[in-house]
């Protein structure tokens, strides 16, 4: 039995030091807001030594369909907890861009350049089958967020308090016609065509 463990670990170790690819969804938040989602976008995580990784955020879209490149942060530490669930930091200022693309100019990266590293935070979980990862970094003076393998909820920036019932069409969330408003958000449509959510307290 003891040698059947000494043979897993060392295929687990073996897997991380070559890199193991992870592939999820990614969401992106940039200057002005403007958020992106993407699917099958990958990350690899590769063990340079004892508790030390790089990790690498393949083909980066920190704006709208331009690929910038991949991202890489090095000198991230691991530590694992009582539930086998391994958590990555890292006190790197910068990431660097490797094998960029020409779309990139238009973020200002150039192959091996810098962005500030603002924060970075993952977790693989025990089974090492699930790896989540949040960034933050700032390239062309404005703050990019990703977050990669999570689920995202999306907030409803813009909600008009309800005066009146002079409606035309009224919606739930689900897109169910409903006769009258509802408590909490609708959807509806007025006389002259235009549509919006509609808050009810």
């Amino acid at each position: 039995m003891k040698k059947v463990l000494s043979i897993v670990f060392f295929l687990m170790t073996t897997l991380c030091t070559f890199g193991q690819v992870f592939t999820d969804d990614l969401h992106v938040t940039s200057g002005g807001g403007r958020t992106t989602d993407y699917t099958q976008k990958e990350v690899e995580l590769k063990r340079v030594g004892g508790s030390r990784y790089k990790v690498t955020f393949k083909k980066l879209a920190p704006m709208a369909y331009k690929t910038f490149g991949d991202f890489v942060i090095d000198n991230v530490m691991s530590k694992v907890d009582a539930d086998g669930v391994t958590t990555f930091t890292t006190s790197t200022a910068e990431g660097k861009w490797v094998n960029v693309t020409s779309s990139a100019a238009t973020g200002g990266v150039t192959e091996g350049s810098k962005s500030t590293l603002t924060s970075f935070t993952a977790t693989l979980s025990a089974d090492k089958s699930k790896f989540v990862a949040e960034l933050n970094f700032m390239t062309m003076g404005s703050d990019v967020s990703v977050v990669f393998g999570k689920q995202i909820d999306t907030a409803i920036n813009t909600l008009t308090t309800a005066d009146d019932n002079t409606y035309v069409e009224i919606y739930n969330l689900g897109g169910v016609r409903i006769q009258h408003l509802q408590r909490g958000i609708n959807i509806v449509r007025t006389a002259n065509g235009k549509v919006k959510k509609l808050l009810v307290k």
